[in-house]
């Protein structure tokens, strides 16, 4: 896209727009998959996270015990998490 660190970047309008004209064109599956693919050339994998101020961070795993589960369920809250 020719965007650089330290150069200016699109408001979110545009990038609405830009990105609504993508869908319109049925594009934007196409150009995401492209992009997946430039990134695992690259030795990254996607697989998820949360996007905090454009910088992708890992997300926490939820590691509840059996336990917890099965009181989260019946609308209790876990002893631990009191």
């Amino acid at each position: 896209m020719g965007l650089e660190l330290d150069g200016k970047v699109p408001d979110a309008a545009t990038i609405w727009l830009i990105r609504n004209r993508l869908v319109q064109a049925k594009a934007i599956d196409k150009l995401f998959a492209r992009f997946d693919a430039a990134l695992t050339n690259r030795g990254f994998l996607a697989m998820g996270g949360q996007i905090i101020d454009a910088t992708v961070v890992p997300a926490p795993k939820q590691r509840n015990s059996d336990e917890e589960k099965t009181a989260i369920k019946q609308g209790k809250v876990p002893e631990r998490w009191k």
